[in-house]
């Protein structure tokens, strides 16, 4: 099955490959109306942009949905296109920018940590690291369902030089990754439950949040490097790393996990907040205990 997969994936790639860029983008929002209009995860959308942006009106609400829906579309057939020699559509199509920032956080030595979130596409992000910078990437990811399609997809990013790291191995290959000093890519904009999450405020609103950032930047004194990938109007990326966050220093080691945790998603916000048609709205951020935070608490830690 993995083969006729990987054969099959790659059949639907090529001609994707040869379409200029312009027809390639149409094409792609054309496929995000179809999204929208047949009401793919709308529900989870509109809800999700209700939480966030509840200064604006169901107008401006409607309209940054079908933009997102856009973007999506977009998205959609660049993962696609993602199976075929992609490494080359990131080299033609990739603007970096700050690269000084993360080249100077690799030269400590002690590997990076590179945050980032579901904006623009996280695999143009990925490639990056071995395209431009000539560094091993290891994803921090969940095994994907069913085994084959988790087979295609390791095989197709190690082809480009990224690795993934999923349970149950997760911790061993993050540390491998940075024993031989490379970049270690994890994604910000997630839930995440007891007892790996913290409650922290995301859009004003305290919601479970991954804390293996936090702990791992604090144990490994690795920098934590903010990047992202995302589309510009012309087509092209904008591949842009920014300087290393400064953590946050507290006596106790849970409050430390969790500031610090809560200064990544508010991070990550900000990007949402510049990009926000780019960001996966689709995706179920807000979940579980969404309660007002004790009085003056930077967070909470899910037990």
């Amino acid at each position: 099955m993995f083969y006729l997969a990987l054969i099959f994936l790659k059949l639907l790639a090529f001609p994707l490959s040869l379409l200029p860029r312009k027809l390639f983008l149409a094409l792609g929002r054309g496929v995000g109306a179809l999204f929208l209009k047949y009401g793919f995860r709308a529900p989870i959308a509109r809800s999700n942009l209700a939480l966030a942006f509840p200064e604006k009106s169901t107008i401006e609400r409607e309209s940054l949905l079908r933009s997102s829906y856009a973007e999506l579309g977009v998205l959609g057939l660049e993962l696609l296109r993602w199976f075929y020699r992609f490494d080359r559509f990131v080299e033609r199509y990739g603007d970096v920018e700050g690269e000084e920032h993360m080249k100077a956080a690799l030269a400590e030595g002690r590997g990076v940590l590179a945050m980032t979130a579901h904006l623009g596409n996280w695999e143009v992000l990925a490639i990056s690291g071995p395209s431009f910078l000539g560094t091993g990437v290891t994803m921090v990811t969940k095994e994907l369902k069913p085994a084959w399609l988790h087979r295609v997809v390791e095989v197709t990013r190690e082809l480009s030089g990224v690795r993934m790291a999923c349970e149950p191995r997760t911790m061993p290959g993050i540390l491998r990754a940075l024993k031989r000093k490379e970049i270690v890519g994890f994604v910000m904009d997630q839930f995440a439950g007891a007892p790996v999450g913290a409650r922290v405020p995301f859009f004003g609103i305290p919601v479970g949040s991954h804390t293996a950032l936090a702990t791992l930047a604090i144990r490994t004194g690795a920098a934590v490097v903010p990047a992202i990938a995302v589309r510009q109007p012309n087509g092209r990326y904008l591949i842009r790393y920014e300087p290393a966050l400064k953590l946050l220093e507290r006596t106790d080691p849970d409050a430390a996990v969790i500031a610090n945790t809560a200064l990544f998603v508010r991070h990550t916000e900000k990007w949402v907040r510049e990009f926000p048609a780019q960001w996966l709205w689709i995706h179920r951020r807000w979940k579980g205990d969404l309660s007002p935070l004790p009085l003056q608490a930077e967070g909470e830690m899910l037990t």
